[in-house]
């Protein structure tokens, strides 16, 4: 691994293991053209090309889904870091799960002075829309060498996938992450997202809804 390369990873891994943002949901898109369907058995994915970043994006999330009931695996135990980029790998894992949802989450950038998306957004790029387009595309963006040459601008994002027709049904964004902070651990951004989810109506309720989440 590349001393660069190395640097980002560590990096990475203290933002997970470390405290680092107020753990709400910043922005949501949801599927306003069908009713939502509250999902049971799901898989998740982490897209990062950091072994130890992905299972701890999975885990994480694979933990508190299991918490509330839902039956989740992480997408390890089915396609192993080195065939991640390959998208065929990725469906033939959600069918052999026999998944009705897909969680597919990573880091985005973002500017350190940005001002906060909307709560609720009214569009998401096309190629968000569709499970392997969207896979195919952030798997390359993301696992370019360069992608989080800011550790100071940080976002999590999660996108929720139907996996009868591989269309997106929830997309969100946390607030920005710091990495110097010590307020709150990735877990805690993990367990707001899940709870929004559910309050949206796909992910079964629970009392993890009780923070103030996105209206």
């Amino acid at each position: 691994m590349r001393p660069a390369t190395r640097a980002v990873t560590i990096g990475l891994i203290a933002m997970l293991t470390t405290a680092c943002t107020t753990g709400r949901v910043a922005s949501v898109w949801t599927d306003t053209g069908s009713q939502p369907t509250r999902y049971h058995k799901l898989i998740v994915f982490g897209v990062t090309n950091s072994p130890k970043v992905r299972r701890a994006y999975e885990d994480n999330f694979v933990s508190r889904l299991r918490e509330i009931g839902v039956k989740a695996e992480p997408g390890h135990a089915y396609v192993p870091d080195a065939a991640l980029s390959r998208v065929v790998r990725m469906t033939e894992a959600v069918s052999k799960s026999d998944a009705d949802a897909i969680i597919i989450t990573h880091l985005v950038t973002d500017e350190p002075d940005a001002k906060s998306p909307l709560p609720r957004l009214a569009r998401v790029p096309d190629h968000y829309r569709n499970l392997v387009p969207y896979f195919s595309q952030v798997y390359i963006d993301v696992c370019g060498p360069s992608y989080y040459a800011d550790l100071e601008a940080l976002r999590l994002e999660t996108n929720l996938y139907d996996a009868k027709g591989e269309r997106l049904v929830w997309s969100g964004r946390s607030v920005q992450l710091d990495p110097s902070s010590e307020q709150t651990t990735i877990s805690d951004v993990i367990d707001d997202t899940i709870a929004q989810i559910a309050l949206d109506g796909y992910l079964p309720w629970s009392s993890a809804g009780r923070r103030e989440l996105a209206e």
